[in-house]
């Protein structure tokens, strides 16, 4: 009876050891955006007042147990009293992220296991890479946005799901994700299950995050009601950031992906394409930093929904409703050597010229946009204070009061 009591406690204490935790550290970030623009479906002056905020926390149980949330919420006009009836609330409040991350050590490297809910570490983001290795974040200043850590998300995701990541020691990790994409249902898919595989690496002077995944989409009205899944199709998707030089100098961010390529069988009768523009992304921006100035020149193309989310691209898509893509050119010339005191001041302007598609399927109307937007930041109260306006040139004669726009925002780490 001894041995087995003696045994017991020996089980116990260890298993006791195995999942401790020590005490928990809880760090956060928030923001909030404000922004005005003249409603496009007005024929007069009639100012929409937009507003967004997020929040994401964190809780460090010593290394071991990580648990996170985020939150974000939007209105499209805050003034707007009829904010939750129609086809198109003005108003939602959506979880970004629910996760819960544990770590398991061995001898020369680290193991981690995660269950998840929402926006987890999407494809086309640098969040992956900042957790993983501690990095500052490498995406660009012209694709700035509110919508949280993640940011911008190029490729659609909202998903249940679990994860592995396996990082030796040394600047490598690998993942791989096994989740349900709720943003990839529709009428006629449910259950969109996806496998992901995911590679990152810090090599010299580069970063690099690839992403590649399947999608298994079962569908919802088969006629064949003896199969117990039925799979009438296999959907590929991948993304790549790739950072190469030196960020005091000169360096290349090169970003892309594909959302969705359709795999069929050859006698398949589906018209529909194998990949459509709306699922394709891409952006390249060689990047110079001088002693006072610095300059950033860029290509892209994005997915409506992405560019919707981003500060300096969003009027573009709001002005031309219907539009499935935008593509264009940017060019950023700012500075953060400006000091009023103690405080440091970053000032910039973007010009973008941008091609917006319309309804690809109908006319394949397009749409020219020619914006000049100034930006400045303060750093203050611990946080960053950020002010834009964007003026649409190509509209200033025929629809004056629709070619402005401004927002003010403020970020703080806790």
């Amino acid at each position: 009876m001894k041995r087995i009591l003696c045994a017991a406690a020996i089980s116990i204490s260890a298993a006791l050891n195995l999942f401790a935790f020590e005490s928990p550290y809880f760090n956060g970030y928030t923001g909030f955006l404000a922004g005005i623009q003249n409603e496009y479906d007005s024929e007069k002056f009639d100012p929409a007042f937009t507003g967004e905020t997020f929040f994401a926390g964190q809780i460090d149980f010593g290394g071991k147990l990580f648990l996170r949330g985020e939150f974000y919420a939007k209105a499209n006009d805050i003034f707007e009293y009829d904010s939750l009836n129609g086809d198109t609330p003005n108003s939602y409040l959506r979880v970004e992220e629910v996760s819960a991350t544990y770590t398991v050590n061995s001898a020369h490297a680290s193991h981690y296991i995660s269950l998840y809910y929402g926006n987890f570490e999407p494809v086309g983001s640098d969040l992956f890479l900042q957790r993983q290795f501690g990095i500052k974040p490498i995406r660009s200043s012209f694709t700035e946005s509110f919508r949280g850590l993640a940011g911008a998300s190029y490729y659609p995701l909202y998903a249940q799901g679990i994860g592995y990541t396996f990082h030796p020691e040394g600047t490598f990790a690998a993942g791989i994700n096994l989740y349900k994409n709720k943003a990839a249902e529709d009428e006629n898919q449910d259950d969109v299950l996806n496998l992901d595989l995911r590679l990152a690496s810090l090599v010299g002077i580069s970063t690099i995050d690839f992403s590649a995944g399947l999608a298994l989409p079962s569908e919802v009205n088969s006629e064949d009601n003896d199969a117990l899944v039925y799979i009438k199709e296999l959907q590929l998707h991948g993304g790549l950031n790739f950072l190469i030089g030196n960020r005091n100098t000169t360096s290349l961010l090169i970003q892309g992906g594909v959302n969705k390529y359709i795999l069929r069988k050859g006698n398949s009768d589906s018209d529909s394409d194998k990949i459509e523009m709306k699922d394709i992304w891409a952006f390249v921006e060689p990047r110079a930093q001088g002693k006072y100035i610095s300059i950033d020149t860029s290509g892209f193309i994005f997915p409506a929904e992405a560019a919707e989310d981003m500060i300096f691209l969003r009027n573009i898509i709001r002005r031309y409703p219907g539009t499935e893509n935008v593509l264009g050119m940017n060019l950023n010339i700012h500075t953060d050597r400006l000091y009023a005191g103690a405080t440091r001041l970053s000032v910039g302007a973007h010009t973008t010229f941008a091609v917006s598609r319309i309804d690809p399927d109908g006319d394949d109307e397009q749409e020219n946009s020619l914006c000049i937007s100034p930006y400045a930041g303060i750093e203050i109260l611990g946080g960053t204070l950020n002010a834009s306006l964007s003026v649409n040139l190509l509209d200033l004669k025929s629809d004056p009061e629709k070619s402005y726009s401004a927002t003010i925002g403020f970020k703080t780490k806790f």
